[in-house]
């Protein structure tokens, strides 16, 4: 990983903050062609799909879901566009003789989009596999109040990402399948907090996004 920072303090001096977490990338590197590599018998034919078809992906993952379109280029090829959203919200109250009382909330939301292309391999009659490279851009906000103070960030990013996963064919119009994807990606944030004194903090850091696997089900129209 490698980051940076700058802190603007209107009312302090200036101080260093700065967070950065280490994850592994190998995978990243783990998407050969060749985990692909089907029985001689089969032929692009094989794949079910055809050109100009459309697909809509939804994916559930660990603290995340999204949405997607797949448009097929060919039997074998197609754009992916996803939506990825993740969130959480929490009110903190207390409560004792003198009724409820507020005590803080935090909050949270990344909104990330996705671009890439996929190759599609018939490994069954019902299964195919399949691996996307593409480009992801991201928006992630987050605030935090309570007695005294107010904490909120903002933060962009922008990198690219992989994916490799199988798709079970229910029935012709729809699949059931798992997705396992990587990430790396370059992260602008600005952070401002206040007590007594206002304080800023910029930070920047280029991170990656470990394995994260995900159950997908896909309507084929």
């Amino acid at each position: 990983m490698i980051s940076g920072g700058v802190e603007q303090t209107p009312h302090n001096p200036p101080e260093t903050a700065m967070s950065s977490r280490v994850m592994p990338l190998a995978a990243l590197l783990l998407l050969p062609a060749a985990l692909f590599a089907q029985d001689s018998t089969l032929t692009v034919s094989a794949t079910p799909f055809r050109r100009g078809q459309w697909a809509a992906q939804f994916q559930m993952g660990s603290g995340f879901t999204s949405v997607g379109f797949l448009k097929f280029r060919s039997p074998t090829r197609a754009f992916v566009l996803d939506l990825r959203l993740t969130g959480s919200h929490e009110e903190q109250t207390r409560t004792d003789t003198s009724g409820t009382q507020f005590v803080g909330l935090n909050s949270s939301a990344l909104t990330q989009l996705r671009l890439g292309f996929r190759r599609i391999h018939a490994m069954e009659t019902r299964v195919v596999s399949h691996y996307t490279l593409g480009l992801l851009a991201g928006f992630d906000h987050s605030a935090s109040t309570g007695p005294g103070f107010t904490s909120q960030s903002n933060a962009w990013s922008a990198g690219i990402f992989g994916d490799l996963g199988a798709t079970y064919l229910v029935t012709p119009k729809f699949g059931l399948g798992v997705l396992a994807t990587v990430a790396l990606a370059y992260t602008n944030r600005v952070s401002t907090t206040q007590q007594t004194t206002k304080r800023s903090v910029r930070n920047w850091a280029i991170d990656g996004e470990a394995v994260n696997a995900a159950l997908v089900a896909t309507l084929f129209f």
